[in-house]
C-alpha cells in the first residue's frame, strides 16, 4: 500500500496531486529522483506525474538536472522566507508569547538582530504591573541584552568576530558579554542581570529560521524574584514552550556540549 494514499478525498484532485508530488520531491532531498521513482512513491500515474512536473518546473517548485532527475526547486524556500519575515513574526508568535506571559506572569519580548542592536518586534505585559521601559520598534545594544546574547550564540559567530558587538572592549563589559555568550552556547539560553535597568533581570532563548537571522523570546522581571536559580528555571521553561508551540519552520537553538579538558 502506498504511503501517500489517504482515506479522505481532496475537494480539488489536481491540486492535491501537485501537493503530493511536492512532498515527494522534498523527501527525495538534493539528489532528487527519477521519473519512475516519483511515479512509484506518489502513487500517481506516469502521465499525471510528467504533466505536473512540467507545471512545477515552470513555477519554480521543481527543477530537473542534466541527468533527468527531478528535485525540489527554490520556490518553496522563498515562500517560507516571506512567511517568516520580520513583518509576520509578531502575528505568528503572538499566541506563544501570550501563553508564556500568562504562565509566568512576567513581561515577554520578541526580538531580532539588527547588528549591533536588538530590535523589539513585540511584547506581552503581565496582569501585574512591572516597571520596565520597553517599546515595540525600540533598539537596544545586543551587548547587554539577553535577547541579543541568545541570538549571537545561536548564529555561531566565532569569538574573534564578536568585536562588532562589543567594540573589542577589554573592560568588564566586554569580558562579561563574552562569558555570557559562551554560557548561552552551552546552556541554550542567555541571561542578563541589571545590565540595562537597575533591579531588572532577563532570560532569553533563540530560535533559528530556515532563512534569515535568528529571533529570540525573553522573559523580563524584577531581580527580586528573578535570581540566578529562577532565571535558569525560566530558561528551561522557555526552551520547552518554544519547542512545542513556536511557528512551524522555526527551531530552538541547540545547546553546544561543553568541552572536557
Amino acid at each position: 500500500m502506498n504511503a501517500r494514499v489517504t482515506d479522505s478525498v481532496s475537494p480539488v484532485g489536481s491540486v492535491d496531486k501537485a501537493l503530493t508530488l511536492i512532498e515527494v520531491l522534498a523527501d527525495a532531498g538534493p539528489e532528487g529522483a527519477a521519473l519512475r521513482d516519483l511515479v512509484a512513491t506518489s502513487g500517481l500515474n506516469k502521465a499525471s506525474v510528467h504533466r505536473l512536473l512540467r507545471a512545477l518546473v515552470h513555477r519554480g517548485f521543481a527543477e530537473q538536472d542534466a541527468s533527468q532527475r527531478y528535485r525540489l526547486g527554490s520556490r518553496p524556500a522563498l515562500l517560507v522566507e516571506r512567511f517568516l519575515s520580520e513583518e509576520n513574526l509578531p502575528a505568528l508568535f503572538r499566541p506563544v508569547l501570550l501563553g508564556i506571559s500568562h504562565q509566568v506572569q512576567e513581561l515577554v519580548h520578541l526580538g531580532t538582530l539588527e547588528t549591533p542592536n536588538v530590535l523589539y518586534l513585540d511584547k506581552v505585559e503581565p496582569d501585574r504591573t512591572i516597571r520596565v521601559w520597553s517599546r515595540i520598534g525600540r533598539q537596544s545594544p545586543a551587548l547587554t541584552t539577553a535577547l541579543g546574547r541568545a541570538m549571537i550564540a545561536a548564529e555561531g559567530i566565532p569569538d574573534e568576530s564578536l568585536g562588532v558587538y562589543d567594540g573589542d572592549a577589554d573592560g568588564d563589559t566586554g569580558r562579561r558579554f563574552r562569558r555570557a555568550v559562551e554560557a548561552a552556547r552551552t546552556n541554550g539560553f542567555a541571561t542578563e542581570q541589571e545590565e540595562n535597568e537597575a533591579g531588572i533581570s532577563c532570560v532569553a532563548v533563540a530560535l533559528v529560521r530556515p532563512a534569515g537571522r535568528p529571533v529570540a523570546v525573553s522573559i523580563t522581571g524584577p531581580t527580586s524574584r528573578m535570581g540566578s536559580e529562577r532565571l535558569a528555571e525560566l530558561g528551561e521553561l522557555l526552551r520547552d514552550e518554544l519547542s512545542s508551540a513556536s511557528p512551524h519552520g522555526l527551531t530552538v537553538a541547540t545547546r553546544r556540549t561543553a568541552l572536557v579538558e
